[in-house]
């Protein structure tokens, strides 16, 4: 679970209520049907316009698999699985299967499976990694985009919203009482602005931002992971394959003699 982002949110929610609880007004106010309809209707007509049906319902697993769902990117375990990997590969102990098996990570497996089998020369092995890490890298780029562009509509429809609740407003002005209903109607059309800007600055953006920088961490991750591999290919010493995959680190980051043993 990444915390982080789910406290972010929770914190998010938080603030919201607490300022709406601020103002001393009944928070039931608030709960516009009119500038709901239009914020979220509105902002979800947008969303299938711009991309298909399929890729806005995969939106909703993507924030709870990769943002909520993925603790912190652990790069040291991916070393120390590697290195487990080439010494029992040198000592002719594992077979494709137990190799495999040694990697937790999807791409490592697959990656440590392909050379385990013998098939692929070193040239290939990287040449097909480097164009699957491509491929994962324009899925998580694309998926980031989507978020960040979907947070452009909410307030456009915000103001929308506040737009008609003024037309509204203005057609009943110079009706009897129509001074005393003034104030009370703009700050019920103002309401599908607040929607908007909130939906937009507390959720879209925010979770296309965090997608970005977790997209980061994981390509580098994979790319660490297809040197590794390629390192395992050429059965190079354990120490050699240590202090290569280690310049992915930062020093304090790094895994020592110790703990690769």
């Amino acid at each position: 679970m990444n915390f982080s982002s789910l406290l972010g949110v929770l914190v998010g929610l938080g603030v919201v209520a607490a300022s709406l609880t601020e103002t001393g007004m009944d928070v039931k106010f608030f709960l516009n049907f009119h500038a709901i309809v239009i914020v979220l209707g509105g902002t979800f007509a947008a969303a299938a316009i711009s991309y298909p049906l399929g890729k806005i319902a995969m939106l909703t697993k993507v924030f709870f698999l990769r943002l909520l769902g993925k603790s912190k990117i652990d790069y040291q375990q991916a070393i120390e699985q590697m290195l487990e990997i080439n010494k029992k590969f040198s000592l002719g102990l594992l077979s494709a299967h137990d190799a495999a098996n040694l990697a937790t990570h999807p791409f490592l497996k697959e990656a440590v499976t392909m050379v385990a089998d013998g098939v692929l020369s070193e040239k290939e092995v990287r040449s097909v990694l480097e164009q699957r890490l491509k491929t994962i890298e324009y899925q998580y780029h694309h998926e980031a985009s989507m978020f960040k562009s979907l947070g452009k509509y909410p307030p456009a429809f915000g103001l929308l919203a506040t737009t008609l609740g003024m037309i509204a407003l203005l057609q009943k002005i110079g009706q009897p009482g129509a001074d005393k209903l003034i104030g009370p109607a703009m700050s019920i059309g103002l309401v599908g602005t607040l929607y908007g800007i909130g939906l937009a600055n507390l959720f879209f953006i925010p979770v296309g931002d965090a997608l970005m920088d977790k997209t980061e961490e994981e390509m580098s991750l994979r790319r660490m992971m297809v040197e590794g591999v390629v390192l395992l290919k050429q059965r190079v010493n354990p120490l050699f394959m240590r202090e290569n995959l280690n310049s992915f680190l930062l020093p304090k980051e790094r895994v020592r003699r110790k703990s690769a043993a």
